[in-house]
């Protein structure tokens, strides 16, 4: 069974939700092994992005949520008229009014054996980590054409990487100031125990941060 939480750390304030997370289950008629659910984690990348942090995950989500051939086609379509919505500010905007963010998308199907199709698209600022049978590789998009925000430049490609999560394993998305405070000795250690232990942890390292976020997807081991 899938397990998902959140927080968020909002102008110093912690908040089960947040501007920065999107959750966005499917909905309609859909088989438990073809429903697919989407998770985004929206990171402001210049100053006063951080007004438009929530409306760009819901236009996200939104998008996701129509039409789509396949995930990383609908993972792409969704950032593609994201990234175009904030270009077009831009355009009308002074310099010092302009607005960009990275985004990680994590989109979940099905959850019929062996276990949950994950894909992760990611623009940076992003991070995100994974624990799979008990090891731990942090996610990072390292395309050159995904290293630069959302918004800021007329070509992006999200860096995308495909995952399969079965019982005891993690994906953690977060923003890259949590990630970078945290060794990755301590994210393993974080990540290691039962799924609800897990973000308590993680806000202790957030609690002194204005603004942070985590969403964490587990699925726990069944009984022996």
């Amino acid at each position: 069974m899938l397990w998902v939480n959140q927080f968020g750390i909002v102008d110093g304030e912690v908040r089960e939700e947040s501007p920065w997370v999107g959750v966005f289950p499917e909905g309609g008629r859909v088989e438990p092994q073809e429903a697919t659910d989407l998770f985004v984690l929206v990171e402001p990348a210049l100053p006063g992005s951080e007004d438009y942090c929530r409306d760009l995950s819901q236009a996200i989500g939104k998008q996701f949520g129509e039409r789509r051939l396949s995930l990383t086609g609908g993972i792409l379509r969704a950032l593609k008229a994201a990234h175009e919505n904030l270009r077009d500010w831009n355009r009308r905007s002074l310099k010092q009014h302009r607005v960009a963010a990275g985004v990680s998308c994590l989109a979940l199907r099905g959850g019929a054996a062996p276990g949950w199709e994950a894909y992760l698209g990611q623009v940076a600022p992003s991070a995100a980590a994974i624990l799979h049978d008990g090891s731990l590789a942090r996610l990072e998009p390292t395309l050159p054409d995904a290293a630069e925000p959302l918004g800021l430049h007329e070509q992006f490609w999200p860096d995308f990487s495909r995952h399969q999560l079965r019982e005891g394993d993690r994906l953690l998305l977060l923003s890259t100031g949590l990630a970078v405070a945290l060794s990755d000795q301590e994210l393993a250690e974080a990540l290691r125990p039962p799924p609800e232990e897990t973000l308590p942890l993680l806000y202790r390292k957030g609690k002194e941060m204005p603004h942070c976020a985590a969403i964490l997807v587990a699925l726990p081991e069944g009984p022996a």
